[in-house]
């Protein structure tokens, strides 16, 4: 059989490429991406009434879900799919440039990190996380594509 009927999975990572290993990757961009739909949302949230946050407020909801995110999904990848490699060489974690991450860590990430927003701000987690469902989606949606 001819093998330019079939496609082959061999798509270039890099959006704009700089060096050999260095430059804009889509994943990359999907992540910023989701992190700036999630910070206009929560603005549009607050500036409509539709929850009562100060600017600081929301900076400090924002900044905290993408730690939460990328900690979480990091450390999510290293315990679920690289256990073995993270107890015997556990530098690991932070060669973030070999890929990894896993979404259920990253939503694990965001519970915990909500629930230390929630009694920073004195706020019910229940409301916060109602405030931040809808801020969820595009991000998700983003990283699928990517």
């Amino acid at each position: 059989m001819e093998s330019s009927k079939y496609w082959v999975h061999d798509l270039d990572p890099f959006l704009f490429q700089f060096t050999e290993n260095f430059g804009i990757r889509y994943y990359g961009l999907a992540y910023a991406l989701g992190f700036l739909s999630g910070m206009w949302l929560l603005h549009l949230f607050c500036k409509h009434g539709k929850a009562v946050l100060t600017p600081e407020q929301q900076s400090l909801v924002i900044t905290s879900m993408m730690i939460g995110v990328l900690l979480g999904g990091r450390m999510g990848y290293m315990l679920f799919y690289a256990l073995d490699e993270t107890l015997h060489r556990p530098w690991v974690i932070f060669q973030v440039w070999k890929g990894g991450m896993a979404s259920h860590g990253g939503f694990i990430g965001v519970l915990v990190t909500c629930w230390w927003v929630a009694k920073k701000l004195k706020i019910s987690f229940l409301q916060l996380g109602d405030l931040l469902c809808p801020l969820v989606p595009p991000g998700i949606l983003l990283g699928r594509i990517a």
